[in-house]
C-alpha cells in the first residue's frame, strides 16, 4: 500500500518516509561520535531537529536513547537529576527553552564536566527552539 500524503509530508511529529539529510549531517554524526561532547541542535519548530538527531543516531547503531521533554513534567524531573546519574547513557532533551534557568544551567555544567572528563557513557543532545523576535514600527 503507497503511503498517504500526509505520511510523507507531515506538519508535525517525525516523517515516517521522508528525511533529507541536512548539511550539517555529517558534523552531528562526529558529535555524537565524540566522546564527552554535548550537542545542541537549535531551530525553528517544526523543522526537523528531532528527526535529524534521531536519524544521525540510527545511523550510529545506537538505539537505546532517551527521549525527554521539556513539556512532561515526569521527563522534567528526570532532567533535573541528569547530573546525579552515573552512566545515563545517550539523553535526547528536547525543548530546552522551556525549563527554568536554573536547570538549564545546571545541564549546561554537566555537559562542560562530561566534556572536560571525555566521558563515554553519557552523551547529552540538547533540542532548543530558537525564538524569532520581530519588531513592528507603526508610523
Amino acid at each position: 500500500m503507497e503511503p498517504r500524503l500526509e505520511e510523507v509530508f507531515k506538519t508535525n511529529g517525525v516523517p515516517t518516509y521522508t528525511f533529507v539529510e541536512p548539511r550539517e549531517f555529517n558534523q552531528m554524526l562526529v558529535a555524537l561520535r565524540t566522546p564527552g561532547r554535548g550537542v545542541v541542535i537549535e531551530g525553528p519548530s517544526g523543522i526537523g531537529k528531532t528527526s535529524a538527531v534521531e536519524n544521525a543516531l540510527s545511523a550510529l547503531g545506537l538505539a537505546n536513547v532517551a527521549k525527554l521533554s521539556a513539556r512532561r513534567p515526569a521527563d522534567v524531573e528526570y532532567i533535573e537529576s541528569l547530573p546525579a546519574i552515573n552512566g545515563a547513557g545517550t539523553v535526547i532533551v528536547d525543548d530546552f527553552h522551556r525549563l527554568t534557568d536554573q536547570t538549564k544551567s545546571r545541564l549546561a555544567d554537566y555537559m562542560k564536566t562530561l566534556a572536560d572528563e571525555s566521558a563515554d557513557d553519557v552523551k547529552i543532545v540538547i533540542g532548543r527552539v530558537r525564538i524569532l523576535s520581530v519588531s513592528l514600527t507603526i508610523s
